[in-house]
Protein backbone atom coordinates (compact mmCIF):
# COMPACT_ATOMS: atom_id res chain seq x y z
CA UNK A 1 0.00 0.00 0.00
CA UNK A 2 1.03 3.57 -0.80
CA UNK A 3 1.06 6.54 1.37
CA UNK A 4 -2.14 7.90 -1.06
CA UNK A 5 -4.22 4.99 -0.56
CA UNK A 6 -3.54 5.41 3.60
CA UNK A 7 -4.44 9.03 3.19
CA UNK A 8 -7.34 7.94 1.30
CA UNK A 9 -8.59 5.24 4.09
CA UNK A 10 -8.45 7.65 6.98
CA UNK A 11 -10.64 10.20 4.83
CA UNK A 12 -12.92 7.42 4.41
CA UNK A 13 -12.83 6.63 7.92
CA UNK A 14 -13.55 10.00 9.49
CA UNK A 15 -16.51 10.51 6.51
CA UNK A 16 -17.92 7.48 8.01
CA UNK A 17 -17.68 8.80 12.06
CA UNK A 18 -19.18 11.92 10.92
CA UNK A 19 -22.16 10.10 9.33
CA UNK A 20 -22.51 7.59 12.10
CA UNK A 21 -22.47 10.63 14.60
CA UNK A 22 -25.18 12.68 12.23
CA UNK A 23 -27.24 9.15 11.72
CA UNK A 24 -27.03 8.73 15.72
CA UNK A 25 -28.45 12.31 16.12
CA UNK A 26 -30.95 12.17 13.39
CA UNK A 27 -32.27 8.57 15.40
CA UNK A 28 -32.49 10.75 18.90
CA UNK A 29 -34.21 13.77 17.39
CA UNK A 30 -36.56 11.15 15.71
CA UNK A 31 -37.46 9.11 18.68
CA UNK A 32 -38.14 12.04 21.34
CA UNK A 33 -40.52 14.06 18.28
CA UNK A 34 -42.63 10.75 17.94
CA UNK A 35 -42.86 9.89 21.78
CA UNK A 36 -43.68 13.91 22.21
CA UNK A 37 -45.54 13.11 19.79
CA UNK A 38 -47.02 10.10 21.42
CA UNK A 39 -47.77 12.44 25.08
CA UNK A 40 -49.70 14.96 23.46
CA UNK A 41 -52.31 12.67 21.74
CA UNK A 42 -52.33 10.72 25.70
CA UNK A 43 -53.07 14.05 27.03
CA UNK A 44 -55.98 15.34 24.90
CA UNK A 45 -57.38 12.01 24.56
CA UNK A 46 -57.33 12.61 28.87
CA UNK A 47 -59.18 15.64 28.62
CA UNK A 48 -61.47 14.63 25.91
CA UNK A 49 -63.27 12.04 28.70
CA UNK A 50 -65.51 13.71 31.52
CA UNK A 51 -63.62 13.19 35.02
CA UNK A 52 -66.61 12.14 36.28
CA UNK A 53 -70.29 11.18 35.62
CA UNK A 54 -73.09 12.59 37.16
CA UNK A 55 -74.88 9.79 39.30
CA UNK A 56 -78.13 12.14 40.40
CA UNK A 57 -78.48 15.50 41.31
CA UNK A 58 -78.51 15.84 45.53
CA UNK A 59 -81.07 18.44 46.77
CA UNK A 60 -80.91 20.18 50.57
CA UNK A 61 -84.15 18.90 51.18
CA UNK A 62 -82.55 14.88 51.02
CA UNK A 63 -79.04 16.13 51.78
CA UNK A 64 -77.12 18.07 54.30
CA UNK A 65 -73.82 19.47 54.05
CA UNK A 66 -71.16 20.09 57.13
CA UNK A 67 -67.29 20.59 57.71
CA UNK A 68 -65.43 18.48 60.63
CA UNK A 69 -62.89 19.85 62.70
CA UNK A 70 -60.54 18.70 60.15
CA UNK A 71 -62.01 21.06 57.70
CA UNK A 72 -63.33 18.13 55.12
CA UNK A 73 -66.38 18.15 53.65
CA UNK A 74 -69.12 15.88 54.51
CA UNK A 75 -71.95 15.03 52.56
CA UNK A 76 -75.26 13.73 54.13
CA UNK A 77 -77.70 11.48 52.49
CA UNK A 78 -80.87 12.39 55.41
CA UNK A 79 -82.77 9.43 54.54
CA UNK A 80 -79.92 7.15 54.79
CA UNK A 81 -77.54 8.21 56.98
CA UNK A 82 -74.63 7.64 54.62
CA UNK A 83 -72.39 10.28 53.90
CA UNK A 84 -68.96 11.33 52.10
CA UNK A 85 -65.97 12.55 52.96
CA UNK A 86 -63.95 14.95 50.84
CA UNK A 87 -60.35 16.34 51.31
CA UNK A 88 -60.10 19.84 53.55
CA UNK A 89 -58.80 21.76 50.51
CA UNK A 90 -62.29 20.50 48.67
CA UNK A 91 -64.41 21.64 52.14
CA UNK A 92 -62.54 24.75 52.34
CA UNK A 93 -63.28 26.07 48.88
CA UNK A 94 -66.76 25.09 49.04
CA UNK A 95 -67.36 26.62 52.17
CA UNK A 96 -65.18 29.87 51.11
CA UNK A 97 -68.05 30.29 48.01
CA UNK A 98 -71.18 29.11 49.92
CA UNK A 99 -70.16 31.92 52.63
CA UNK A 100 -69.54 34.66 50.12
CA UNK A 101 -72.74 33.71 48.86
CA UNK A 102 -74.20 34.15 51.77
CA UNK A 103 -72.42 37.60 52.78
CA UNK A 104 -73.38 39.28 49.53
CA UNK A 105 -77.09 38.26 50.02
Amino acid sequence: MNLENLKDLSKLKSLGNQAFRVGIVLVALTVGFVIGEYKVKLNQEATNKLPLELKEVKNLSKTSVAINERGELLIINRSEGQYEIYSDSVGKVIFKLYASQMSSN
